[in-house]
């Protein structure tokens, strides 16, 4: 072991099972066409898909239009949206982990989800 072996950081397997995962509703907009939203609470850790718009589809047709919608649990309500996938950028800066699919964003405080928005 060198001197050097010591400080080498192991990276450490992130436990996914206890975060909620981020499952999409579906709603239309006033001209009729479809979007999907996504919640992303305070607190709560959270597994977003990197590509929603490729494994979810309305009637057979796949979805362009994606809202991430953030909701505060100190507050009892929902604080704000914003686009998808502008939001899930923002948010990589709090990934605890990540894979081909998904990424895993640790428990958020009001502050750094206020931050996500717009």
């Amino acid at each position: 072991m060198g001197l050097f072996d010591k400080f080498k950081s192991k990276k450490e397997k992130v436990d996914w099972s206890n975060a909620y995962k981020a499952m999409p509703k579906f709603y239309s907009k006033p001209d009729g066409s479809p979007f999907g939203a996504v919640a992303l609470t305070e607190g709560t850790e959270t597994i977003l898909l990197k590509n929603p718009q490729l494994q979810y589809k309305v009637d057979g047709n796949s979805i362009s239009d994606w809202k991430m919608v953030f909701v505060s649990t100190s507050k009892d309500s929902i604080i704000g949206d914003a686009d998808y996938f502008t939001a899930l950028k923002k948010a990589e800066k709090y990934a605890i982990d990540s894979n081909e699919n998904s990424v895993l964003i640790k428990g958020l405080s009001l502050a750094e989800l206020e931050s996500l928005i717009g």
